[in-house]
């Protein structure tokens, strides 16, 4: 029998809407809509009609076009990702125990700089490498790449097995007669800073062969000895630095979303301050600038060590302060600044969750220090 092609289209669109209601019976009566209008569309030739998306909508893409390629709309995710770009610097930002933030100061950003698991790893030294570069890479000192590892120079081999502690400081075994304020004191740290970086809580917790990581200890290096005396002294390498309350002054208007010191297994090397994108980040001190980065982009968390954009200068009295997540820097290395001047602005650069500024004082060792302000 001759089928008329007017026949042959009758059955095709009979069965297209067979196909269609079937889909409708099967997908969850929560799916989007605009699904079965587009598919409508293809069988009977209707249209969306431009009234029916709200005025001024836009996609997470900037565009007026909410549809990805099949034609179902991205459903919004229900984690929360803190980017506030306009969020409002004098809202009340609550710390909890243990240097945490609390559920209502998640709008506001916070830095992920330390890539640590609390735990010691090994490195293999790749071609090209440089102690410098291997430091930044594990946002640790220097010098703790060189005191883990017994090396006196700035030269590594390819090939070379390095131990790279989860914190900047020094690793110690414990030995008889140990306490935790010996401890901090041999390698001037801060005793309570081991406790919460280590999960102790007292001395009758030490025992003899464990490890123990003292964050933002130092090992003093020796002075020459007097023939007159059999004593030892030694240096202080600038780890004992002193600084007087106005000495600094804050770099940024805002609140601190994390404050500074250890974490179990953790430590946040400076403050974090919780502020809206291009707010005015100033020089904490009279200085000169030392280095900087500034062609980071939003979305590459690596980028700057994990920092961002940053800024870091130098003081007369041997520290060094570091700005860092910025959105824009102002400042080229060489150049001399004053206290309280404009040296760039805050944003959500390297490893952050939102807009803040994170500003660390570091010491000639590489150690770090409690702002005072």
């Amino acid at each position: 029998m001759k089928i008329t092609l007017s026949y042959k289209s009758y059955i095709i669109k009979s069965s297209s809407i067979f196909i269609m209601v079937s889909l409708i019976a099967g997908i969850p009566t929560q799916a989007n809509a605009s699904f079965f209008n587009n598919l409508m569309a293809s069988v009977v030739g209707n249209s969306v009609q431009a009234d029916e998306i709200p005025a001024g909508s836009t996609d997470d893409f900037g565009t007026d076009d909410f549809s990805n390629s099949q034609v179902m709309p991205v459903l919004e995710t229900s984690s929360i990702n803190p980017d506030t770009k306009n969020v409002n610097s004098t809202s009340e930002v609550n710390i909890v125990e243990g240097g945490a933030i609390s559920p209502d100061a998640l709008n506001v950003g916070v830095g992920l700089e330390s890539v640590s698991n609390g735990e010691m790893i090994t490195y293999i030294v790749q071609e090209g490498d440089t102690l410098s570069e291997i430091a930044q890479q594990f946002d640790i000192s220097t010098n703790t790449i060189k005191w883990a590892n017994n090396i006196t120079g700035n030269t590594i081999k390819d090939g070379q097995k390095l131990d790279i502690l989860p914190v900047t400081g020094v690793k110690h075994v414990i030995k008889k007669g140990d306490t935790i304020n010996k401890i901090a004191n041999k390698y001037d740290a801060d005793a309570e800073d081991i406790k919460v970086f280590n999960g102790i809580d007292n001395d009758s917790q030490l025992k003899i062969g464990d490890v123990l990581y003292v964050p933002n200890g130092v090992i003093k290096a020796p002075v020459p000895v007097k023939k007159t005396t059999n004593k030892v002294n030694y240096n202080d390498d600038s780890s004992t630095v002193k600084v007087s309350s106005g000495y600094y002054a804050w770099p940024a208007s805002g609140r601190i979303t994390s404050p500074y010191g250890s974490r179990r297994g953790g430590f946040h090397y400076g403050i974090d301050i919780g502020l809206s994108r291009g707010s005015k980040v100033s020089a904490a001190a009279d200085g000169v600038v030392v280095e900087t980065v500034g062609y980071c982009i939003e979305g590459r968390s690596s980028c700057g060590g994990r920092y961002g954009n940053y800024i870091v200068i130098q003081h007369s009295n041997g520290t060094f302060t570091r700005y860092a997540h910025l959105s824009r820097v102002s400042v080229s290395t060489g150049e001399t600044v004053s206290k309280g001047e404009s040296i760039g602005a805050s944003g959500n650069t390297g490893h952050s969750t939102g807009p803040h500024l994170h500003f660390q004082i570091e010491k000639a060792n590489g150690s770090t220090m409690r702002p005072v302000f």
